[in-house]
């Protein structure tokens, strides 16, 4: 008589198992962020951004692939100065108003153009002056990569950076002091943690002002071809007075054209 509340339960708790079960297996897989589906179905709706490093094919041609290190933060800064002047400058230029597309609108400067060959993501894309920001981070994004390969191999390529310096010195040995190359490496590490704390922001504010002028632009632009349609509408008015005070009145048809001579 006692067995027969046990067996009850007992039946009760393994048919609640297997509804669970059939309801676990029933259900779809739920997408969070650690899961497998979701990191798959990340990989393929997003596009795979190019390798970072600037030892790849793709980054051979940026100024920071090789060479002195202390010329990096000048190249970088100068690189992307010039071309956010060149994108302030072309707000001075005329519009195209025959253009049918936004990169004949608003066409690339060379030094853009340049900049942009460079990168691998942007070497076979029509660039805009619309798209100066998206190729400036590209250009940001190889740059703090480099600086983080550098950072993970200080120490030897501190060295091979002394070691070019004492062969384009000229000078016949090549044993280098302990304490050249700490202050090498102390003096790179200073270089790279103040590049990491300030060459991010600056270029998100400069990217902050030409954003805000850049959305005045395409206005600016309409504005200039309306002006200019107003002032052909008026040269072909004024051409058409002229031509209408050069033709006989009506009431006077049977008059010549022109003067006869005597």
């Amino acid at each position: 008589m006692n067995l027969r509340p046990v067996h009850t339960i007992g039946l009760t708790a393994i048919l609640l198992l297997v509804a669970g079960t059939a309801a676990v297996i029933s259900q779809p897989e739920t997408l969070t962020g650690g899961s497998v589906a979701f990191i798959q179905k990340q990989e393929q709706e997003n596009a795979v951004l190019t390798p970072c490093s600037r030892f790849t094919e793709g980054y051979m041609q940026l100024p920071f692939a090789t060479g002195n290190f202390a010329q990096w933060p000048t190249l970088y800064h100068e690189k992307a100065g010039a071309v956010v002047e060149e994108h302030l400058q072309s707000f001075l230029k005329p519009a195209k108003c025959d253009a049918t597309t936004g990169a004949e609108a608003l066409p690339a400067g060379p030094k853009l153009q340049e900049l942009a060959r460079m990168l691998p993501s942007w070497k076979n894309a029509t660039v805009s002056q619309t798209e100066v920001g998206a190729v400036l981070l590209e250009y940001l994004r190889a740059y703090e990569c480099a600086l983080q390969e550098r950072l993970y191999f200080l120490h030897p390529d501190a060295l091979e950076e002394l070691k070019g310096r004492l062969q384009n010195a000229g000078a016949e040995s090549e044993v280098i002091d302990i304490s050249d190359l700490i202050a090498e490496v102390s003096e790179e590490d200073k270089t790279i943690t103040r590049e990491y704390a300030t060459a991010r922001p600056t270029l998100h504010r400069a990217l902050t002002i030409v954003g805000g002028l850049g959305r005045l632009l395409p206005l600016h632009g309409e504005l200039q071809c309306i002006e200019r349609a107003s002032l052909d509408i008026r040269n072909a008015l004024a051409l058409g007075a002229e031509a209408s005070a050069c033709l006989p009145r009506i009431w006077n048809a049977k008059d010549p054209l022109r003067d006869l001579q005597p």
